[in-house]
């Protein structure tokens, strides 16, 4: 090596460390929130704080051995395999499998509780759907939504009427039960996770997209994928990733795919109220773009869409009204929210995994930021909002995947991103075997 080289090298050459020394920090960090969590929540009346398994929600509990053995095959066979499939295969076979690993992976996971891990959606909604005869019918059940608000199931007053109508629909179609149900879940997990790799191949790069994509799907995450949260996710995320690629699109067709994405994420916001805050990804992607005018249109019919039920008298903001006072009129008025700022961060990064920690220290692109940065946004927002007072491993799942992407920076290469890798599927199989959830 010559002089001139020589020194063209070192600053290559000490950035390695600097770069390691800037991850073992993170992760430190990562550690000190856990604990830090955990201990102030111990520290505080359980009667105030609901949880059971602070500062998660459920019950500490070991799972058979033998169980365990689903998750860890899957997990290691998708550590060892996706990344070269993510790195060689045309990018719909990619699309294809980050889908099919994400759903067996959630599946793998779920299995470990036996049939308990495949009955939220039910529990929590599909099992209420005969107030909808009770009350005369879905246009009667609209009307009186509101103003019954004290006299439904809990997750029932958190949450707009589209899932229970929903629902009602399809078990008048003759689908119903734990099976549809965890169909509807892993619909979710799939269409977010890969509106999540689109958004990032529209917005950063390909290359970009194709090193994230394995840690999109293999995070701790999954531990909580067959709850109602993920179907949420998938459909406002499915709004988010068409608007995105009408921001960079000319003619005709940028109109039709901005007017097809808002209002399939204002039909997500029927469905759940906290989605609105991914309207952030959205916003940044067009504004950066210079495209207020596909903002405009997005905005216009996802208006429409939300407006519409108000022909059957629901007003999607009278229900928000009526969530937030029926929230601190239950848990919301004991949970103390200064613990749970902290605490609903410490859930959160938990859930997102050590690698994310990681992927966020080492992340330059700023067009990557823009993606995974507005996701942070939507979740620091709602921590704020105090409206998010824990359970956030289950309520925050559709801001995840966008965050998720930045895992994608620790892919230098195919060793380092399996040790990475590896880590991740370590603390979900963990987490699956020691805590006991019904999500």
């Amino acid at each position: 090596m010559t002089e001139s080289a020589a020194l063209a090298a070192r600053p290559v050459q000490a950035r390695a460390p600097r770069r390691r020394t800037v991850v073992v920090w993170v992760l430190a960090g990562w550690v000190l929130l856990l604990v830090t969590a955990r201990v102030w929540g111990l520290a505080l009346p359980a009667d105030d704080l609901h949880l059971g398994a602070i500062p998660l929600y459920g019950r500490w509990e070991l799972a058979p051995v033998w169980r365990l053995a689903a998750p860890v095959a899957a997990g290691a066979a998708a550590v060892l395999v996706l990344p070269g499939l993510a790195a060689r295969w045309p990018w719909r076979r990619v699309l294809g499998a980050v889908a099919a690993t994400a759903i067996g992976w959630s599946l793998a996971l779920a299995a470990v509780d036996g049939v308990d891990g495949f009955a939220d959606i039910g529990q929590a909604y599909g099992r209420h759907i005969g107030l909808v005869d009770e009350r005369g019918g879905p246009a009667a059940f609209l009307r009186t939504y509101v103003e019954h608000q004290d006299a439904v199931p809990v997750h029932l007053q958190a949450h707009p009427p589209g899932l229970v109508l929903a629902l009602w629909a399809s078990a008048r179609a003759g689908l119903s039960g734990s099976g549809w149900e965890t169909a509807l879940a892993m619909a979710g997990v799939a269409a977010a996770a890969v509106a999540a790799l689109v958004i990032a191949r529209e917005v950063v790069s390909e290359r970009s997209a194709r090193r994230a994509a394995p840690f999109l799907v293999l995070a701790p995450a999954a531990v909580w994928h067959t709850n109602a949260d993920v179907v949420f996710g998938g459909l406002a995320l499915t709004g988010v990733v068409l608007v995105v690629i009408a921001t960079g699109r000319a003619g005709r067709s940028r109109w039709a795919l901005a007017g097809a994405g808002g209002a399939v994420f204002g039909l997500a916001l029927l469905f759940s109220y906290g989605v609105a805050l991914l309207a952030a990804p959205i916003a940044a992607v067009a504004l950066w773009r210079r495209r207020p005018a596909v903002l405009a249109v997005a905005a216009g019919a996802g208006a429409v869409v939300v407006a519409l039920p108000l022909l059957w008298g629901f007003w999607w903001l009278d229900g928000l009204a009526a969530t937030r006072v029926q929230y601190y009129a239950g848990v919301g008025a004991d949970r103390p929210y200064e613990y749970f700022l902290l605490a609903n961060l410490a859930v959160f990064a938990l859930a997102v995994g050590p690698a994310t920690a990681a992927g966020l220290a080492r992340l330059r692109d700023r067009r990557a930021w823009l993606v995974v940065g507005s996701g942070l946004a939507a979740v620091l927002l709602a921590d704020l909002s105090g409206l998010s007072s824990a359970e956030t491993e289950r309520i925050w799942q559709p801001f995840m995947p966008l965050v998720l992407l930045a895992g994608g920076a620790l892919a230098t290469s195919a060793g380092g991103a399996r040790r990475w890798l590896a880590l991740q599927v370590a603390v979900a199989v963990v987490l699956q075997a020691a805590l006991r959830s019904p999500w």
